[in-house]
């Protein structure tokens, strides 16, 4: 893994930043003992991130106490303080209680380096808890979707159906050109999702827009939602349509953890309709499956397209696993 060049990393400047949100956080006395920075803790996310392992002397304390924060830093002002924004408003809320599903705190944001300063959380990987637990999770995904559509956070961004359309058109050319065996079934599929694809709702609901066992944890019976840079207003099935696609996908890939895919999707989908406040419209089912659809078509080009050095084991990985979801999708 490359580890990405981070704006500005002065470690006094560092210091100054943790060492005010320390006193932010537990109170002016707080004073930093120590500090490190881990810039390899994740492979996820297109965002610089960096985890800071932090020990603090809090007031009337002899003990050293540890805390651990994330450190995102962001390409634009705009876009750190709409997360910093929407963690704020979901802290806030009732979503949380509601769907049983925590999300990091905000602690601070420096704004030189547009870095904005999270709570680290913990728990176990989505994809590795499924093995395990799988009718809880999938119940606890659906009902965290649910909470999640329902809360009431006005953005101005939105993604629409055309805008997924636009993005994927690029996509499908490039994998003509890589897979010329598969030409004529990649065209077939844009144009069915071209004229299938749904009507933009009325009244669009916050989406999380990247809703995926990358960015989801378990822990104690709830799951962890991280990574809020895509969120936007939106058709719920968006995020439906993209957590079943990244199911699938874990079916074709870790066949261990998730064998019986539609067993799984209809446990998720049951579990987020039975928590929605009203009931789902009756044209959500078509609306998920084009956005499921189109998402697997998205993995694909991820695959077939991500630089890599041939004959190695991995880009043979990824060639069989790519060649499985075109045929599903």
């Amino acid at each position: 893994m490359t580890v990405p060049t981070l704006p500005t990393l002065d470690s006094g400047d560092t210091q100054a930043l943790l060492s005010a949100a320390l006193r932010d956080v537990h109170g002016p006395a707080a004073r930093l003992e120590g500090w490190t920075a881990d810039f390899r803790f994740t492979e996820h996310g297109k965002q610089r991130v960096v985890r800071y392992d932090l020990q603090a002397r809090l007031a009337g304390s002899r003990e050293i106490q540890a805390d651990q924060w994330v450190g995102k830093f962001y390409d634009r002002d705009e876009d750190a303080r709409r997360v910093a924004a929407v963690l704020g408003a979901l802290a806030l809320g009732e979503c949380g209680p509601r769907g049983g599903l925590r999300v990091p705190r905000v602690v601070a944001y420096h704004e030189p380096r547009h870095q904005l300063l999270l709570t680290y959380e913990h728990g176990e990987p989505v994809s590795s808890a499924i093995a395990h637990d799988t009718g809880a999770v999938l119940a606890a995904l659906g009902r965290a979707l649910a909470a999640l559509h329902a809360a009431r956070i006005p953005l101005d961004r939105v993604t629409t159906p055309t805008a997924v359309l636009a993005d994927l058109q690029s996509r499908i050319e490039d994998l003509c050109a890589r897979l010329p065996g598969e030409a004529s079934a990649l065209r077939r599929a844009w144009n069915e999702l071209e004229r299938q694809a749904p009507p933009f709702p009325v009244a669009p609901s916050f989406v999380h827009g990247d809703f995926g066992p990358a960015n989801l944890l378990w822990s104690g019976g709830q799951i962890v939602v991280l990574d809020f840079d895509k969120c936007a207003r939106g058709d719920p099935a968006l995020d439906l349509g993209n957590l079943l696609a990244q199911l699938r996908r874990m079916t074709v890939r870790k066949p261990d953890r998730l064998r019986d895919f539609e067993s799984a999707r209809e446990r998720a989908l049951d579990a987020y309709q039975t928590w929605s406040a009203p009931p789902p419209d009756p044209g959500l089912d078509q609306r998920v499956a084009w956005y499921e659809r189109a998402t697997l078509l998205r993995k694909v080009h991820g695959l077939v397209c991500k630089p890599a050095a041939p004959h190695e084991p991995e880009t043979l990985r990824r060639q069989t696993e790519a060649s499985r979801l075109l045929s599903l999708a």
